[in-house]
């Protein structure tokens, strides 16, 4: 059997500081927002998630809190996508 996730599923942005850290106020805001919206799931780092600019702990960070906000209400499809195999590995891995 092949999975294939169903419905609306959303490639979320990353809330980024003026100072450019993780805005987890504003990620958790967001999180709750899309799911009170109807969506069925969420796919926090994915190219709309500026992986490519984020560092290892920082893409962790930032699943970990989409996942905890998330709180089981919908599934949490985490992106692992990564400039080097290694990281896309380690990622998929923690993920």
């Amino acid at each position: 059997m092949v999975f294939q996730p169903k419905g609306i599923i959303p490639a979320m942005v990353t809330p980024i500081t003026a100072d450019g850290k993780i805005n987890e106020a504003s990620l958790r805001k967001l999180t709750n927002y899309l799911i009170e919206g109807g969506v069925h799931g969420l796919f926090p780092i994915g190219s709309q998630g500026e992986f490519y600019a984020l560092t290892f702990e920082e893409k962790k960070k930032v699943i970990e809190v989409v996942v905890d906000e998330a709180r089981g209400r919908v599934p949490v499809y985490a992106g692992t996508g990564a400039i080097t195999t290694r990281e896309a590995i380690r990622l998929t891995q923690m993920a």
